[in-house]
């Protein structure tokens, strides 16, 4: 199944925006907790978040003067849109408050039709997205990224061993990543 992509741009006000960079600040000082959390979400390719200080003129555009800046989702995942938003105000509800709240007309995270809503109304169409690994979601890369580390530490513990304990070093070793695999 070839990853969905998601573009959502929601216009913020400056205070809003100042905001939204002091819970990135808190999020980075925290470690990733919120990204524990998405990185669990089976189905997700890719998340980002960015905001934009302006957007170059447009003549066909006026400006709003009340939004100077766009707080800028960007995402891929495998299913459909409404399993995606679905699962994110069901896993993450207080990060996308958090994230939204500041933003005109945003209906809070705690239920799943007006957030869908919004997103429908602030989301534009995707003409192109890169995955580097379209089979692969954040889980896989994940698993996969722990098993090449414990592989490897394998290797190490089994590199002048005989073949007894190679044997045991072996069936212990598949027993730990045999869920990673």
């Amino acid at each position: 199944m070839a990853p969905t992509p998601l573009m959502v741009l929601t216009p913020v006000p400056l205070w809003w925006s100042l905001w939204v960079r002091f819970t990135w600040l808190v999020a980075a000082v925290a470690r990733g907790g919120v990204q524990r959390r998405l990185r669990d979400l089976s189905f997700i390719h890719f998340a980002h978040w960015s905001l934009v200080r302006r957007w170059p003129r447009d003549a066909t555009v006026s400006p709003d003067e009340a939004a100077p800046r766009t707080l800028v989702f960007l995402t891929n995942f495998d299913g459909s849109d409404i399993q995606y938003i679905e699962a994110f105000v069901r896993v993450v509800p207080d990060q996308i408050e958090a994230l939204y709240r500041g933003a005109r007309g945003f209906p809070g995270a705690r239920r799943f039709r007006p957030v869908a809503k919004y997103i429908a109304d602030h989301s534009h169409r995707v003409d192109h997205f890169y995955a580097a690994h379209p089979e692969a979601t954040t889980t896989a890369i994940g698993q996969a990224l722990l098993l090449h580390g414990l592989f490897a530490d394998f290797e190490r513990r089994v590199a002048d061993v005989d073949d007894e304990r190679f044997a045991r070093e072996w069936e212990t070793f598949v027993t730990v990543v045999q869920g990673l695999v």
